[in-house]
């Protein structure tokens, strides 16, 4: 095989590969958008032909996660560390403390500023008992190895849309093969690269 023809042959493969690229860009592009609640309490969504598939498959709720057991220990003592000046017992998965106690207030609001020394992800909460822990996390209604790939995942997507791009035409023009195989896993994991350093050299 002539260099010349070596040539062509990459710079039409890499040529076909930013095509490829640009084509799930432009899908991702396509689903961009945001829900905004508008006064009367309707949900008033993007325009973007393809934002109803992302928000229906990136669905979630924000749920409270406790401090329990040992987890809830270790948080308690890093706690004591942070605020020395007081001797607090502690029941259950709570720190005992009722609104009725003179250094109430006093010790909320130092536990509030404090608590961002352990981690600033930490909430505080208050029971007619006492004060509790607690994380919150958001929960998608369907898993990340459907939506990521679909449609929330720039370089995920290269794995789904490249049936259009790729394995679709290919394998109506050249039929399916062993090299044709073994390109098409080549070709996904060039795109999961390109479209990666695309997104992530975005300025936020």
């Amino acid at each position: 095989m002539e260099i010349t023809t070596i040539f062509y042959a990459v710079i039409s493969a890499l040529v076909y590969v930013g095509l490829q690229s640009l084509f799930i860009v432009g899908v991702g592009v396509s689903a961009k958008g945001k829900t905004d609640k508008m006064p009367n309490g309707e949900d008033y969504d993007s325009e973007m032909i393809l934002f109803p598939l992302k928000k229906f498959l990136t669905r979630s709720e924000m749920r409270k996660v406790y401090f329990t057991g040992s987890l809830f220990d270790d948080l308690i003592e890093k706690i004591r560390i942070q605020i020395p000046e007081y001797d607090f017992s502690v029941s259950g998965n709570e720190i005992s403390l009722t609104r009725n106690n003179t250094e109430f207030v006093h010790f909320v609001n130092l536990l509030n500023e404090r608590m961002g020394r352990i981690d600033k992800t930490i909430q505080v909460g208050l029971t007619a008992t006492g004060v509790y822990f607690y994380k919150v996390y958001e929960y998608y209604r369907f898993s990340k190895y459907l939506r990521k790939p679909i449609i929330q995942c720039p370089a995920c997507m290269s794995s789904i849309w490249s049936i259009f791009s790729y394995w679709i035409p290919v394998l109506y023009v050249f039929g399916f093969s062993w090299p044709v195989l073994y390109l098409g896993i080549v070709n996904m994991f060039i795109l999961v690269c390109l479209n990666w350093l695309i997104f992530s050299s975005r300025p936020h």
